[in-house]
């Protein structure tokens, strides 16, 4: 039985993921994944901070409600690429964390970050003119 359902979750997986596999293009196959609003900044929070609690996140992504949170981080754990931990407290106490393809991110983050900072930079940061 136990055998069966590992098996069934295999499968399921490969059908999940064929799917992403089916795009072509890399960059369209990188947006499908984490280019929905939400998702890269929470990949960003966790990147930074590490293991965050679903609240903490909440307070962190602006805008963003839980039914929008709970989606996101579905669909990220849905790709491997983050982890849900879940412990047997009452109430239940649920944590998430970047996986190793999550963390595999982190330098496509800091280029992000740098190109930004570089072309579009904080109007606290642009000279001031007289």
């Amino acid at each position: 039985m136990v055998k069966q359902t590992l098996d069934r979750v295999s499968e399921l997986n490969r059908l999940i993921n064929d799917e992403i596999h089916q795009i072509e293009n890399p960059v369209d196959r990188a947006m499908a994944l984490v280019g929905d609003k939400y998702s890269f900044q929470i990949i960003q929070i966790l990147c930074q901070k590490g293991r965050q609690r679903f609240v903490e996140l909440e307070a962190q992504v602006n805008g963003i409600s839980p039914r929008t949170l709970s989606a996101r981080l579905k669909h990220l754990e849905r790709y491997g690429i983050i982890d849900r931990h879940q412990f047997p407290t009452i109430p239940p106490r649920v944590e998430y964390e970047l996986t190793e393809k999550g963390e595999a991110l982190r330098p496509a983050l800091d280029a992000m970050q740098a190109w930004a900072n570089e072309w579009f930079p904080h109007h606290s940061q642009m000279p001031t003119t007289h």
